[in-house]
């Protein structure tokens, strides 16, 4: 597996990346998020739906969160960019032998309270229109093997264009608290929140 580095260099690179990237492709980004994340490990846990994704999890802990980020991705698609490991990116290859490795890569990572891994646990990208999202069992052996003083939040990103030539992005976070951590709960919690965000979307 490709494991995570940080170069001071490339931290800075992405950073200013992400918000310039971003705010060329929106007309703005609304984060709905009010928690304070500081003292705990954060898994945080999302929609896949678009390539920005990487980018717009990396921009939300700029704003609100303030960890040390690194981000589950697949190999094949990390390897011909290996440059994106500078800035906290490590690989997961399905159906080799190394997905234990970097599972448990993963949760070692999340004894750390300075670090944040964002994964995508539907495991490839899908329409933002599909729903239910499912989840793949790897996030529930990264639990596992985290800190007891893991904090689990879920984030949902929505586009909407209306009448304007670019889109406003929303983020709204909460964080799961329940006990059942396993994938099946993990997978059911997330679609209750983001049919709610959905919701949240259409004006009154």
């Amino acid at each position: 597996m490709i494991r995570a580095r940080h170069i001071p260099f490339f931290v800075r690179f992405f950073s200013f990346y992400s918000r310039n990237g971003l705010n060329r492709l929106f007309r703005r980004i609304e984060v709905d998020c009010s928690i304070e994340a500081s003292g705990r490990p954060v898994l945080l846990i999302g929609n896949h739906f678009s390539w920005w994704d990487g980018f717009i999890a990396y921009r939300l802990n700029d704003l609100r969160l303030h960890k040390k980020f690194h981000i589950m991705m697949l190999e094949e698609q990390l390897t011909p960019r290996l440059f994106l490991n500078k800035a906290g990116a490590f690989s997961i290859k399905r159906g080799s032998r190394s997905v234990v490795e970097s599972l448990h890569y993963a949760s070692s990572l999340l004894h750390e309270k300075e670090n944040m891994v964002a994964v995508y646990p539907q495991g490839t990208i899908a329409s933002i229109h599909h729903r239910p999202v499912r989840f793949e069992k790897g996030v529930e052996r990264i639990i596992a093997g985290a800190s007891d003083k893991l904090m689990i939040l879920f984030y949902v990103a929505l586009p909407d264009w209306y009448s304007d030539k670019k889109p406003v992005l929303t983020l709204r976070v909460i964080e799961y608290t329940a006990r059942e951590r396993s994938a099946s709960d993990l997978e059911e919690s997330y679609n209750i929140f983001l049919n709610e965000c959905i919701t949240k979307q259409i004006p009154s």
